[in-house]
């Protein structure tokens, strides 16, 4: 249990430094692998938090832990898709304009 409270605390931790901008050294890559990793930390500190809050209810609610176990796999799915990929409305703004993309059509650059 120790290890997935300190898991989750890290990657957490790791996860929202990134996406708030405060932490960039992940950003070595500007496309492909690795490139949104440090967004991905953050769903796997979910994913930890989630698996063990599900192992920890596991002798009072066996529907709890079979929910938590299901969420935990799908945040574990979305942490290793975001290491190759994020959509857009999961990528915050500042590492959209680092990365250049343009706004979407419905705005003008001028509306900014």
């Amino acid at each position: 249990m120790t290890g997935g409270i300190l898991g989750s605390v890290v990657f957490l931790l790791l996860g929202t430094l990134a996406y708030s901008g405060r932490w960039k050294g992940w950003i070595s890559v500007r496309r492909g692998y690795g490139s949104t990793m440090g967004f991905a930390w953050l769903w796997l500190g979910f994913a930890f938090a989630a698996a063990t809050v599900g192992l920890l209810a596991q002798p009072y609610s066996r529907l709890a832990f079979l929910v938590l176990c299901v969420v935990a796999a799908v945040l574990l799915v979305v942490s290793v898709v975001a290491m190759f990929w994020l959509p857009r409305f999961l990528l915050p703004a500042w590492f959209r304009v680092l990365r250049g993309d343009r706004p979407s059509a419905g705005r003008s650059r001028d509306a900014r």
